[in-house]
């Protein structure tokens, strides 16, 4: 028995829509996204190298990770502008070339201020409460003695130890090219101008080596061989350093 001409036209019907349903899905879909950008690898370099430029406080070997990455920074920056419609990472690039100068400028300064307070290898450090003599003799301190070069009970030399101290360079008329000064603990202004009061608070120091610097009203820190005057005569100090170091 033949089939029903309405079911026959259902059928039809129906079967045009699967093929039609099957046809649209079956299109092959284009894989280009006009929104898709590229990230590309400097960009992301640079952020890693901004993050690795926070080593550059523990030593100044790691100066060249800020160097690095605020030049892959730039170039990321550059080939970015120049195909802004084709590649992405403008902010990661500003962010890795930013840190990276940050870190550059921060790691520097605190190496410089590390290396101007730091105690060179074999320097003892004294400050001036270690000098001062004892009120009621008017000795030496024999701490400090030590340190000179002197004489053992044996009568043997002894060449004494490089020490490192802080203060402040006495003023004088001379501003620049200076090779000998005096050291004070601090800087006393009184009615006729800068003043010191204890002869223990005075040290007068010689540079040696060529060395030569400009005047400071802020603390410099010298390193030498310290001496003690033995003459005690009048207006000269009672101690005077020999200084390789000055800083």
């Amino acid at each position: 028995m033949s089939e029903p001409f309405e079911s026959k036209r259902q059928r039809t019907e129906f079967d045009d829509a699967l093929k039609g349903y099957y046809q649209d899905h079956d299109e092959v879909q284009p894989d280009d996204n006009p929104d898709y950008r590229t990230l590309i690898t400097e960009s992301v370099g640079s952020l890693i190298l901004g993050c690795l430029s926070v080593l550059t406080f523990i030593s100044s070997i790691f100066i060249i990770f800020p160097l690095l990455g605020i030049l892959l920074g730039i170039l990321a920056i550059r080939k970015i502008l120049r195909a802004s419609e084709e590649l992405s990472g403008l902010g990661i690039s500003t962010a890795g070339a930013g840190l990276s100068l940050i870190f550059l400028i921060a790691g520097i300064s605190y190496q410089i201020y590390a290396y101007s307070f730091e105690i060179p290898l074999g320097y003892v450090e004294i400050d001036f409460a270690q000098l001062a003599a004892d009120p009621k003799t008017g000795r030496i301190p024999e701490e400090i003695i030590a340190l000179t070069p002197h004489f053992d009970e044996q009568g043997n030399p002894t060449p004494g130890v490089p020490v490192f101290i802080e203060g402040y360079m006495f003023p004088t008329r001379q501003m620049t090219n200076i090779d000998r000064f005096i050291l004070v603990p601090a800087i006393e202004q009184g009615k006729f101008g800068a003043t010191t009061r204890n002869p223990t608070e005075m040290i007068e120091v010689t540079l040696f080596g060529g060395l030569k610097v400009s005047y400071r009203t802020s603390p410099v820190r010298v390193g030498g061989i310290l001496y003690v005057n033995e003459n005690d005569n009048t207006g000269e100090t009672p101690y005077r350093i020999e200084a390789d170091v000055f800083r």
